[in-house]
């Protein structure tokens, strides 16, 4: 082996300069890598939840605290009450990576501090926002270079319907038939589901698939589950790339539809026993490869945000459609370095289940919903925390929107909320009703079992200096990186 000579970026300099030189860089660039080792740290936090639990909202919220909190104005007391907030040196927002396009979070503000204060829209593609934090360290041994560290905190915000794909990532396409079809035989999804359903009885799986018919299907199977999310409010509809327009160009892998087929009996060729499974099967694989194992793999950190109190104003149905769904994607995720056989491969150290709109409750009722979610999650949370991974369960409201009041109903004194809904000029006092401390059996929805108000957000300074008012946030953004800052 030979060793070429070095290299004379000035030919004046004779061969030990040049070495020495060389040897000066060498030292520079390990004591560079010895400080990014030791002093940055990269934090990836996936926001999860179900469409409409309020995913954008909270993203929002959480920047523009964040950016509040590093300029004093106290918007996140938990990270003054542990001094994060004065070992804050910088805090900035980062340029976009080519991993996702940029959450429009100066756009979703501006809707919350327009002089006509409007949510912003819901999440309709992947997007990703980031935050670099530079902090004094509480002890640095005397060693100056241990003086600050640099935190990076990505956020990625993803439409909720996607979620619900990850359970369908280890099913075969009889099974999801099966399960998908079941469900659809049943409760206020029969009536949505009959166009279909009736069509899917002129389909013989044994028969050679017709391009039309195949068209057919997939067109009555979609037009049910935009009716099942958008009239009767359910969640657990996959595929969720139907609703949502997936991470990739529309391809023919959309063109399949849930098929009654006989078990165990082989496909023929070219029949639509043969086509649907196909195409189930390179969906899958899109999905899985272009958005869960891309992204997922990676993630550190976890909060699934769930509109329990939508899901109790939605009657039985969407309730029991909510709690299995949330259910269902607990089963799924890879927390404590488990189940490496899933997407989530690394394993989420931490957790967090939050039921969101907590402002729409008096302060008497908001222990009963955090219960209430842990609940519905029930055996799931467990086995999260067998495995090693910190979970806990919030009730919070990424914006608060109304003030806790007083009010006599029926000649008892109770607490209430005061907010103003949306579309109306005067502030109003509201009671939800009661929210129960475990999944409601048949008596509860016998009355008017609650009432769900949309209220608009408050008058913010468009500036966001101070911030965004807020219920419960800090205490959950203190749990999810606070231990790192």
């Amino acid at each position: 082996m030979s060793l070429d000579p070095p290299r004379l970026d000035n030919p004046d300099d004779d061969f030990w300069t040049q070495v020495r030189r060389g040897w000066r860089e060498a030292r520079r660039q390990a004591a560079a890598a010895l400080h990014s080792a030791v002093n940055t740290e990269t934090i990836r936090l996936a926001v999860t939840g179900l469409s409409r639990a309020g995913k954008t909202v909270f993203i929002t919220s959480a920047v523009q605290n964040l950016l509040a909190m590093a300029d004093g104005k106290g918007a996140l007391p938990k990270f003054d009450d542990h001094g994060i907030s004065a070992r804050l040196k910088k805090l900035g927002l980062l340029a976009a990576t080519e991993d996702a396009p940029r959450f429009p979070f100066e756009r979703n503000f501006a809707a919350l501090a327009d002089a006509e204060p409007h949510w912003p829209p819901r999440t309709a593609s992947l997007a990703e926002v980031a935050l670099k934090f530079v902090v004094r360290r509480r002890r640095t041994a005397g060693l100056d270079f241990l003086k600050t560290r640099e935190v990076t905190v990505e956020i990625l915000d993803y439409p909720g319907e996607w979620l619900l794909d990850l359970p369908m990532l280890s099913q075969e396409f009889a099974a999801w038939s099966a399960e998908t079809l079941a469900r659809m035989d049943t409760g206020p999804r029969a009536a949505a589901a009959k166009p279909f359903l009736d069509f899917l009885k002129t389909i013989d799986p044994d028969a050679p698939a017709d391009a039309d018919a195949a068209r057919r299907a997939y067109d009555l199977y979609l037009a049910y589950l935009f009716d099942a999310r958008d009239r009767l409010g359910l969640r657990y509809l996959q595929p969720g790339g139907f609703l949502c327009a997936p991470p990739w160009p529309k391809t023919e892998a959309m063109i399949f539809a849930p098929l009654r087929a006989t078990p165990g009996r082989a496909a023929k060729p070219g029949s639509y026993g043969e086509l649907f499974p196909r195409r189930f099967d390179l969906y899958r694989a899109e999905m899985g490869g272009r958005f869960f194992d891309r992204h997922f793999r990676r993630f550190d950190r976890q909060i699934v945000l769930v509109d329990v109190l939508g899901a109790l104003h939605g009657g039985p149905d969407v309730f029991e459609d909510t709690r299995l769904a949330v259910s269902r994607l607990a089963e799924c995720f890879s927390y404590g370095g488990r189940k490496l056989t899933n997407p989530f491969a690394r394993g989420i150290s931490k957790v967090m289940f939050a039921a969101t709109k907590a402002d729409h409750v008096p302060e008497r009722q908001r222990d009963a919903l955090q219960i209430l979610l842990g609940r519905m999650a029930g055996a799931d949370i467990d086995e999260m925390r067998d495995a090693r991974a910190a979970v806990r369960t919030a009730a919070l409201a990424a914006v608060r929107c109304t003030l806790d009041d007083r009010a006599s109903i029926d000649g008892r004194d109770v607490g209430v909320v005061r907010g103003l809904p949306m579309g109306r000029d005067k502030l109003v006092r509201f009671y939800p009703g009661e929210v129960p401390l475990k999944p409601p059996g048949p008596e509860f929805w016998q009355g008017s079992f609650f009432e769900l108000p949309v209220f608009q957000p408050p008058k913010l300074d468009a500036s966001g200096e101070s911030g965004v008012p807020h219920l419960g946030l800090d205490d959950a953004l203190f749990y999810l990186i606070g231990d790192r800052l």
